[in-house]
Parts: structure tokens; C-alpha cells; sequence
């Protein structure tokens, strides 16, 4: 292609842009941080830490009596705090005076602060979807699944290998999908009413339910209404395709780890956020002694589990 202004079409016709920016990098399916905001977001406000009362275990009084006998009444003590530190995040982002002329156009596809804006969320978004599923690794991340799906390490200052009921519910063990192994890890984290409101896995996860469907020796590939069958609505409509198992919608969620399938009671996770800095975009601030202008977003939280034994995963599997 001609350079511009080398001949004469060149000079007098200009090139035609599309009138739109077209994402090509932010490709992940964030289900679980869209959940979380959506629906289990807590404002905190202040503290140095952010703490959460657990009921650890039951009375050891209370019973059968008759007439004038004893009743035992021995002070209680069935709850101890779980915390989490605060942890940051940030995304910034500086443009110079002289962009800001070069853009400053009636025949600009785009403000260019606007997109440099939009792209600040969608930079914040993808970090904290990635944050909510990490596994400590980097000490100033958030607590993400990564640490609280675990049965052996400390969590929120509590040691899971000395007290048993604040473990994960974990099958390490099972290598190869199924609807029977998918029920009994659904088993193992349901008590009473309480049982798991939503699957998460990745790509590969979420195609081998699928697979798990077909009618594959017709070769036809026909799928029955047996497991899963439907979805849910709400995650359709915020644009992620989902199926329904126990009634419970299967997720993918590309920051899930390879070889896990998910199974999370959201009645018990929470995105802790300071209001302070949810999202919160800084001012625009120009340099002394630069032409230029630098603004930031933040982010403060963390993510709460309250109850680690309603949560529950296959970590070993084979897809």
C-alpha cells in the first residue's frame, strides 16, 4: 500500500477505520468474579484486618431431664475468628500532551481517554478474576480458591490439619468424569438444606460434562435431557452458556487450574471491598515537570469463605 501523501489518491483520500475498538486480548470468561460481584459482595469499612466470627462446633449441654434434677450449665465456647488481610490492586495508566492534541479530532474514532478508561476496568476486571482463583503464591494477591480449596495449609489463621472441620471437601484421587462422581462430591458437601450453588471448571471441564451427554455411540451426537439439562437464565443472559446439574449451574471459567472441576456454596463466600477503593478511579494528576497526566485505578479486598467444608473440588482430573 501506497504511503500517505506518495500519489495523488493517496493525498486526497483518506483511509477508512472502523468505527470501534475491538477487543483481541481480554478473552477470559470471568464467571466467578461476575457471581461474586453480582451477588456476594460485601462492603467493609475499615479494620486492620477483616475477620469472620465461625460457629466451630455444638453445645456440649442440653438433654433430658426429669423433676428436680441438675441441669448442667457449664459456660459455651463454639466460635472462633477467622480473618484475612486487606490486599490491593491497581491499574494505571499515563497519556502525554502532545497524544492528546494528536487525538483531539472531530474524524477521532474514539476518545482516547474514554478507551484508555474502559480498558483500566477491563485490566482491573481480569486481575481480579485471576486473584479470586490464586493460590498464594504471591503473598500481596488475594486469598483466592487456590488457598481456601485445600485440606492441609492455614487458612485465615487457622490450621486445617488440626482442625478437621475447616478443611475443603477434596477428591484427589478420582481421574476420569462422571455424573455418579459428580453426585457424590455433591453429597459430601451437602448438609441439610445447605449444598452447592454453582460448578466452575475450565474449557476442557466444562466440555467433557458436555461430552458426558452425547449419545456417543450413535455417532450422532444427540444430546438427552438426562445430566445436565437446561440452564440458568441469569448467567445466559450476562452472556455466559451454562448447564444445569442437580439443578445447579455448570460454569466455565478459564481461571479455574487444569485437572479441577469446582463445586462452590456461594451462602458461604463473600468478595469483601472497601469502599474506599472499589473500583475507584484517582483523579487525573499532572506532573510538575512533565506535559503529561497519570490517573489509577484501585481496588481493596479480599475473598471470605465462612464455612471451607462447603466447598468442594476435584483436583486430579483427566479430560
Amino acid at each position: 500500500m501506497p504511503a500517505i501523501g506518495a500519489d495523488t489518491l493517496t493525498s486526497i483520500a483518506r483511509q477508512y477505520i472502523l468505527p470501534q475498538i475491538t477487543d483481541n486480548v481480554y478473552t477470559k470468561n470471568n464467571a466467578l468474579l461476575y457471581r461474586l460481584i453480582r451477588g456476594n459482595k460485601r462492603v467493609i469499612q475499615g479494620g486492620t484486618q477483616i475477620e469472620m466470627p465461625l460457629l466451630y462446633k455444638r453445645f456440649n449441654t442440653g438433654g433430658t431431664y426429669r423433676g428436680f434434677d441438675l441441669l448442667t450449665t457449664a459456660p459455651q465456647d463454639t466460635v472462633r475468628n477467622a480473618y484475612v488481610e486487606w490486599k490491593q490492586h491497581y491499574v494505571s495508566f499515563a497519556i502525554d500532551g502532545l497524544t492528546l492534541i494528536k487525538t483531539d479530532s472531530p474524524l477521532a474514532i474514539a476518545n482516547i481517554i474514554n478507551m484508555l478508561g474502559q480498558q483500566m476496568y477491563m485490566e482491573m476486571g481480569e486481575n481480579l478474576a485471576a486473584g479470586i482463583w490464586s493460590d498464594g503464591t504471591d503473598p500481596k494477591d488475594i486469598d483466592g480458591l487456590g488457598v481456601i480449596l485445600s485440606a492441609t495449609n492455614t487458612y485465615g489463621g487457622i490450621s486445617r490439619t488440626a482442625n478437621p472441620w475447616w478443611q475443603a471437601t477434596l477428591d484427589s484421587s478420582s481421574t476420569t468424569l462422571s455424573f455418579a462422581l459428580m453426585r457424590g462430591l455433591f453429597g459430601d458437601a451437602t448438609y441439610g438444606a445447605s449444598h452447592p450453588t454453582i460448578w466452575f471448571g475450565n474449557g476442557d471441564a466444562y466440555n467433557a460434562i458436555y461430552a458426558l451427554n452425547l449419545d456417543v455411540s450413535t455417532g450422532y451426537g444427540i444430546q438427552y435431557n438426562r445430566e445436565p439439562g437446561g440452564h440458568d437464565e441469569v448467567l445466559a443472559q450476562a452472556g455466559f452458556t451454562n448447564l444445569l446439574f442437580e439443578n445447579v449451574p455448570v460454569v466455565r471459567d478459564d481461571n479455574c487450574p487444569d485437572k479441577y472441576l469446582v463445586a462452590l456454596n456461594e451462602n458461604y463466600l463473600a468478595l469483601a471491598v472497601s469502599p474506599r477503593a472499589d473500583f475507584y478511579l484517582r483523579d487525573f494528576e499532572q506532573p510538575t515537570n512533565q506535559d503529561a497526566f497519570v490517573s489509577t485505578l484501585l481496588w481493596a479486598g479480599n475473598l471470605m469463605c465462612m464455612n471451607s467444608r462447603a466447598q468442594a473440588a476435584f483436583t486430579n482430573l483427566t479430560f
